[in-house]
């Protein structure tokens, strides 16, 4: 396995979702640079699919908050809000 786990149940302190996802790309981005321009081999590409996928959860667990706005809201004032 390559980087570290992203299972908190034994950290000593909890870590924020953010830093999990920031730690997830982190490690997905060294993976990607250490292999390197060679071709992947189906154990690489399987590595890979599970640092992505940790990396998915960790985004996941980051919420952003919306903010409320007053009175109707339609058309591109949601995308400008957004």
């Amino acid at each position: 396995m390559f980087g570290g786990s992203l299972d908190q149940t034994n950290a000593e302190e909890p870590v924020s979702a953010m830093d999990a996802a920031h730690s997830a790309n982190a490690v997905l981005r060294a993976y990607v640079q250490e292999h390197g321009d060679r071709p992947w081999t189906p154990e690489e590409l399987g590595e890979l699919a599970r640092l992505r996928a940790e990396w998915t959860a960790a985004v996941r667990g980051v919420r952003l908050e919306i903010r409320p706005v007053s009175g109707p809201v339609n058309g591109s004032a949601v995308v400008t809000a957004a």
